[in-house]
């Protein structure tokens, strides 16, 4: 693929104008630590590896102990500073099992000593081949909970997460998965799965194949590849392969299932808080610490445009809320205010809808002051949920109702 934009600190390219250059007020609340710049899959919407953003070329493989020493001491110096009581961090690649088990040794403890009384969630995401019974027992003693990718059924995944020579690998992530499901520290230890929504696919069928291996925790991804330059080919795919997904989990009624989007959807309606950066306009106030140390604003950005993410900055030098200088971490954090005056500032769902994933709102032109790609789906699915909720949310109030004048009375 060829690379587009241009690099530079700051993340500056053409779209810069469009990016707000008031310094955030955001300080950031959760961390990516990106373990590998390597992965043993190929999968071709990788924002990592082959989309737009090649940066990967110049980093190391593996993250070293000096620069994982370094990342633990920015973020312990952050969570003092700004007070936080708590925060996430999570393990991630291109395949952070590459780092090995050792690496992991090293990493958890330096994190949590760093820490001191602030409290980690510390997670993983992985594709899950190299999963197997030690390295599970491992997150277990570490307290690190295992989130897996996988995209459907084994027809499905095997369309796009393949490895370097092109072949499918539903089998081995199976493999892996299983283990985490029947792990006796399950509870403790299954994140859920993340599967990027494919429309040629049929979602209803993937959601079905997922509850029969006993996944109760998932969430389908909008796909990185499509923005304003690169919209998607079908307007209304996305919300097609998303409903019958919701009415199969809304029919079955069961609260041990979560199907984050939808169940954020739900809050959002209800005037709650949400928990995903894809949804509600809320700052994504989400740190980035890369291979070699350096600190960036939300990773999935560099689908936008090569060299879009780079800022300068580095643990080796600099403090985690430097971010906050960096015009593509303000415009992240702006949250409603960042919405396009247009067409969001008119619609009714834009407290729902937040604008959708920063990423689909892209275009060169305007950076990010765009209406989102997925803009008709987002729609359709928002209302779709909101009609069912409303239904069944009066026939509740019906059956609650106080009985007619006169019934029940004596005779």
């Amino acid at each position: 693929m060829t690379p587009e934009g241009a690099s530079g600190a700051g993340g500056a390219t053409a779209a810069s104008p469009a990016l707000s250059t008031v310094p955030a007020a955001v300080p950031a609340g959760s961390f990516i630590l990106k373990v590998t710049a390597a992965c043993n899959l190929n999968c071709p919407y990788c924002y990592m590896f082959n989309l737009r953003d090649q940066t990967y070329l110049g980093r190391p493989r593996v993250m070293a102990p000096d620069v994982l020493a370094a990342a633990a001491r920015r973020i312990g110096e952050h969570l003092a500073a700004q007070q936080l009581p708590e925060t996430s961090v999570t393990f991630h690649g291109g395949e952070p099992l590459l780092a090995g088990r050792d690496w992991f040794r090293e990493a958890v403890p330096e994190l949590r000593r760093h820490a001191g009384s602030a409290q980690l969630r510390l997670g993983v995401q992985t594709n899950a081949t190299l999963l197997d019974a030690a390295w599970l027992d491992l997150f277990a003693e570490l307290g690190v909970s295992v989130s897996v990718s996988l995209d459907g059924t084994p027809e499905a995944h095997d369309q796009t997460r393949v490895d370097h020579a092109g072949r499918g690998t539903y089998r081995a992530t199976e493999r892996g998965l299983r283990l985490l499901l029947e792990h006796p520290a399950r509870a403790q230890l299954f994140g859920g799965v993340l599967c990027v929504m494919d429309p040629q696919q049929s979602g209803l069928a993937i959601y079905r194949h997922f509850r029969a291996l006993g996944i109760d925790r998932m969430d389908f991804l909008w796909p990185l590849a499509h923005n304003w330059d690169d919209p998607p080919a079908r307007p209304g795919a996305f919300a097609r392969y998303l409903i019958p997904v919701f009415d199969a989990w809304w029919d079955e009624n069961d609260p041990r299932v979560l199907v984050r989007f939808f169940f954020d959807v739900l809050k959002l309606l209800l005037g709650g808080r949400h928990h995903i950066d894809a949804l509600g306009g809320d700052p994504v106030n989400i740190a980035v610490i890369e291979v070699d140390g350096s600190l960036e604003p939300l990773d999935a950005l560099r689908a936008c445009g090569h060299g879009l993410t780079l800022t300068g900055l580095n643990v080796a030098h600099d403090p985690v809320a430097a971010l906050g200088t960096v015009p593509l971490y303000q415009a992240a954090v702006q949250g409603q205010a960042g919405l396009h005056a247009g067409t969001c500032g008119q619609c009714d769902l834009r407290e729902v809808c937040g604008g959708g994933y920063l990423p689909n709102r892209y275009s060169r032109a305007r950076g990010f002051d765009n209406p989102n790609v997925y803009c008709m789906d987002l729609q359709t699915v928002i209302l779709h949920v909101a009609r069912r909720a409303r239904a069944d949310a009066d026939a509740l109030l019906a059956l609650a109702a106080p009985p007619p004048s006169g019934a029940f009375a004596a005779p």
